[in-house]
């Protein structure tokens, strides 16, 4: 059965792709991409849109008459550890719904990929588990003039939206930076070409916190799931694996995917760490014929110290899906060990 015709926003992107591919592997919709560059390589259509321009992005949608769904993955470029731009966020989210909802009298459900920020764990410790109602964030960031803009504009349309709240991605896909499993791997190899063991690289304190991962087929099923759902309609979700390990036990396991001792914890900013031992990485690539990238560009260091030193729990309540009959959950542990086996497999890491 056919569920309709989705546009996915951001589909060269990580969530983007991940989604497409879940979509399509269904067989139940028909499926349209937009992205800045629509000839970089897709399973799906794409369409080049300029989201931030209101104007261009009217016209560039015009055509999109049988549009039933729209799920928004994209987020405006920014440095790791620089604000994100709420204005610019809220215009192209604004921007698209607006051109689709005036260009397709079909279109039912509006889906937004948000995360955990909205509950302002990156701020500091806050009260755990989160839930769906849990208080915003004291600082605004750009989930919340999205979300506010689709509750507001859908009471006045006849479509229904809905938003998720996933947290560390976990994927085996090249290419991007913000990727904790391959940045997890990519160090680990280096330490263990210079006969080092495997150093938790934040502090005492979170190597002991708590903390979880979402994957990202997971999250194309749960976000399909919402959008497809009526008891779904007009709500937020979390979404994690369901587990909440602490690094200290995670730490052992990702030493033993590489052949290494599980070292103390030594404090560090990864990318001054990492910087010198360029070389050491080019060695390894050479040496196990993987696919050719660079210590600088393949992963995302500060990235890492974001998800390294938070010295507080961060746990999601994943109660308001289960109850609404999404049920799956998966031990991030062994999730994380199958990563590392299937970006062997494409030659990715050694």
């Amino acid at each position: 059965m056919k569920h309709g015709v989705a546009v996915i926003v951001g589909a060269t992107g990580l969530i983007g792709q991940r989604l497409a591919n879940h979509l399509q592997g269904t067989g139940a919709w028909d499926l349209i991409g937009l992205c800045r560059n629509a000839t970089r390589p897709s399973p799906i259509p794409l369409l080049s849109v300029d989201l931030v321009d209101a104007t261009s992005c009217r016209q560039a949608l015009a055509g999109l008459d049988a549009v039933t769904h729209v799920f928004y993955t994209a987020r405006f470029d920014h440095p790791e550890g620089v604000h994100e731009s709420v204005e610019t966020n809220a215009t192209m989210l604004r921007n698209v719904v607006d051109a689709i909802d005036a260009a397709s009298p079909r279109l039912a459900h509006v889906h937004a990929v948000h995360g955990t920020k909205y509950y302002g764990h990156n701020l500091g410790p806050i009260p755990v588990p989160a839930s769906e109602d849990s208080p915003r964030a004291s600082r605004v960031n750009f989930y919340f003039p999205q979300e506010d803009y689709l509750r507001e504009r859908s009471k006045v349309r006849p479509w229904t939206w809905s938003t998720s709240r996933p947290h560390i991605f976990c994927d085996d896909s090249p290419g991007t930076p913000r990727n904790l499993p391959l940045l997890i791997a990519v160090y680990a190899s280096v330490l263990r070409e210079a006969g080092e063991p495997l150093y938790f690289p934040g502090t005492e304190a979170s190597f002991r916190a708590r903390t979880q991962f979402t994957d990202l087929s997971m999250l194309s099923r749960m976000i399909e799931w919402m959008a497809i759902t009526p008891a779904c309609a007009n709500q937020a979700f979390n979404v994690v694996n369901g587990d909440c390990p602490r690094w200290c036990d995670l730490w052992p396991v990702f030493a033993a995917c590489f052949d290494m001792q599980p070292g103390p914890v030594r404090p560090a900013r990864l990318r001054e760490m990492m910087a010198p031992r360029a070389a050491q990485w080019d060695a390894i690539v050479t040496r196990h014929a993987l696919k050719p990238s660079s210590l600088g560009d393949a992963v995302l260091w500060e990235y890492g110290d974001y998800v390294f030193w938070p010295e507080w729990d961060i746990v999601s309540d994943m109660k308001k899906a289960r109850q609404h009959g999404f049920t799956e959950q998966l031990d991030s542990a062994r999730q994380l060990v199958a990563l590392f086996d299937r970006m062997r497999a494409q030659r990715i890491i050694p």
